[in-house]
């Protein structure tokens, strides 16, 4: 606390193991909350005993991170502009970096709902996966694009909280999103028998409860700080500076999702078992992966505030 309080007010600040743990330790948790909701996600599609289904659930969710991936920004980018600000004891712009944000989040999330259409024929095309893979993928994505301003504008949602230093607040909201998706994936999927639709609109819940939950912490934390004027929100050139943040980080991420994207599409050439079979295994690898994105987290929060 002390910490977050000389930061506020523009004062250099110690870096310790307590610091960074307070930050990575929960949002190693958070994040392994992703993978095992693509192991659950996984796990009833796989009850269903089709292997169609599950590589059109694979390759589906593929696709959608591919798209998403160009908006990672939103998330780490704001976390960095948030510590800035916190760094140097601004916070009328911290609030002003969530909204901008969030408006980039809201508009871009429209556009990919509007046209989920078109992006699960390319998704099909460059899949090139048999009919009823094609056909399940489809289906998955078009509806979990719905939830394309949910979620990005949690994307939002974390990057602020986390530029804040806040790991356990972030740790609730991740727990809340991908605990009502699993709950939900479990009674829409398997119980109802809705299959690859109901796990789609698991998601599309969860990340809109997630969503409401957010906005309705932060509004209450802004409705009594200091006004912020509109004008500051609306800067052309801070608009800029966060969309420029994306070029590295999209980089990286179009990167690693490469590999990702040829191992799934070359699964889905040797037939339909195989890319269920690498679906069940790459969930596995995810959790690896995740287990390390908490210590990321905790240096890009560091970080920025020092840089502020």
């Amino acid at each position: 606390m002390d910490q977050v309080s000389a930061a506020a007010n523009g004062r250099s600040f110690v870096v310790t193991k307590r610091s960074v743990l307070a930050i990575a330790v929960p949002m190693t948790l958070a994040y392994l909350t992703t993978p095992l909701l693509g192991v659950v996600d996984t796990a009833v599609v796989g009850q269903l005993g089709d292997a169609a289904l599950l590589g059109g659930l694979a390759a589906g969710a593929l696709v959608f991170d591919v798209v998403f991936t160009s908006f990672n920004f939103l998330r780490s980018g704001t976390t960095g502009l948030v510590a800035q600000a916190l760094g140097r004891g601004d916070e009328l712009e911290e609030q002003a970096v969530f909204w901008r944000a969030v408006l980039i989040a809201v508009v871009a999330g429209i556009v990919l709902a509007a046209l989920a259409p078109l992006v699960a024929i390319a998704g099909q095309w460059f899949m090139s996966a048999e009919p009823r893979v094609s056909e399940a993928m489809a289906v998955y994505i078009r509806i979990r694009l719905l939830a394309a301003p949910f979620s990005l504008i949690n994307y939002a949602i974390l990057g602020y909280v986390l530029g804040r230093g806040e790991g356990v607040l972030g740790l609730m909201l991740q727990l809340v999103l991908n605990g009502i998706n699993i709950a939900l994936c479990i009674l829409l999927g398997l119980e109802l028998g809705w299959g690859v639709a109901g796990v789609a609109w698991a998601t599309v819940t969860g990340e809109f409860v997630a969503m409401l939950l957010g906005l309705a912490i932060i509004g209450r934390r802004f409705w009594a700080a200091p006004r912020l004027p509109r004008h500051r929100i609306l800067d052309l050139s801070a608009f800029l500076r966060m969309m420029s943040l994306n070029r590295d980080i999209m980089i990286r991420s179009f990167s690693l999702l490469t590999a990702f994207a040829l191992f799934t599409r070359q699964g889905a050439q040797f037939g339909t078992v195989a890319l269920a079979a690498n679906a069940v295994l790459m969930n596995f690898f995810l959790i690896a992966g995740y287990f390390l994105d908490g210590f990321a987290t905790a240096a890009e929060q560091l970080a920025g505030r020092a840089v502020g």
